[in-house]
């Protein structure tokens, strides 16, 4: 059923002051960097995966989900076709453009403020909508980053440059030269053609583990999924207490991220907007057009235009290292823009 207005409103309350705790604790020097990159792999490692194996488990096993997650990867190849010209147009940064036009932080974000806005028994249509970006991220948008890095490594061999100690290619005391490294299937060189794919990340990966892992559950036995997954069963209260905190820690941990000031660099600024602009108007085209047509609820419908307003995904400058300082730039801009439209979005019973 969802939470009433007055719960939304008490819930964007409670998302703003954790998120001015969190930059106020920053600036006095009480949530420093090494206390923020605890609390993300707390996240990542724990509370975030309780979170999505509980709302995958909730996914019913119906066609109609395949295809709207086949439109959500179409829609984040449309995106990434629409960054690219952009970046032509406006005379944007390339390829950072490209790559921050592609997919959403649904896991840092979008689940814990639709959580915070909705509840829990709603949150499967997050999921719903949420497999089709994911799928695109960790295949499409992984191996263009792959590519990318590939090419920046070799860059740095030719030139001569000592490559950053933990990038593909570098040797352990951070030296410059072609030194395999062993990915996944086959041996990978920066000089080599062969494209470096993250296979050990990915496999090594809590949240896509909870993902699919629920999903098959879903999937093979629907009936001890729903029992599973259910207010009144053993593990409702795990998934209450500990799949709980994720909203509060990521509001604390964005808060951090924003406690050094809104960058606004003009390139920065156009790259948000636009970027915003094209996401709205898909998310409004999903929850008016796509998901009627296939028959869900509004929830849907509320759940497509929370998705499509949030910002690239984080891994971004994680696997691109190249302008690493821009990407997180506009990384954090974005962010601050999504809560504030997703904020207003709910209010007007849009998001």
């Amino acid at each position: 059923m969802g939470l009433t207005v007055l719960q939304a409103a008490g819930s964007l309350v409670s998302i703003g002051v954790l998120l001015l705790a969190g930059v106020l604790m920053s600036r006095r020097g009480l949530l420093g960097e090494r206390a923020v990159d605890g609390l993300k792999l707390l996240i990542t490692t724990l509370t975030l995966p309780l979170l999505l194996f509980r709302a995958f488990l909730q996914l019913r096993p119906e066609g109609r989900n395949a295809v709207l997650a086949l439109a959500v990867f179409a829609a984040c190849a449309v995106m990434a076709g629409i960054g690219a010209v952009l970046t032509r147009a406006v005379r944007l940064p390339r390829p950072e453009t490209r790559l921050l036009f592609q997919g959403f932080e649904a896991g840092m974000l979008g689940y814990a403020f639709f959580v915070a806005l909705h509840g829990n028994e709603e949150l499967s249509s997050f999921a719903a909508l949420d497999m089709g970006q994911v799928v695109y991220v960790f295949t499409v948008l992984m191996v263009q980053m792959s590519v990318l890095e590939q090419h920046r490594v070799r860059e740095e061999v030719v030139v001569g440059r000592p490559l950053p100690v933990g990038s593909v290619g570098a040797s352990p005391g951070g030296t410059g030269g072609a030194v395999a490294v062993a990915t996944g299937a086959g041996a990978w060189g920066a000089t080599g053609r062969s494209i470096i794919f993250p296979w050990r990340d990915i496999l090594a990966s809590k949240v896509l583990w909870a993902i699919f892992g629920g999903l098959a559950i879903s999937l093979v036995a629907p009936g001890f999924a729903s029992s599973l997954a259910g207010a009144d069963g053993f593990a409702a209260p795990i998934f209450d207490t500990i799949g709980g905190l994720t909203t509060p820690l990521v509001c604390l941990v964005i808060g951090a991220s924003l406690a050094g000031g809104i960058p606004r660099d003009p390139a920065i600024v156009k790259i948000v907007v636009l970027r915003t602009v094209v996401g709205l108007a898909l998310g409004l085209g999903f929850g008016l057009l796509v998901v009627p047509a296939l028959g869900f609820s509004v929830w849907y419908a509320k759940a497509a235009v929370m998705l499509f307003v949030l910002p690239a995904p984080f891994v971004i400058p994680v696997y691109y290292k190249r302008n690493a300082a821009f990407i997180g730039s506009v990384l954090t801009l974005s962010t601050a823009v999504s809560i504030v439209l997703i904020a207003v979005l709910a209010v007007l019973g849009v998001a």
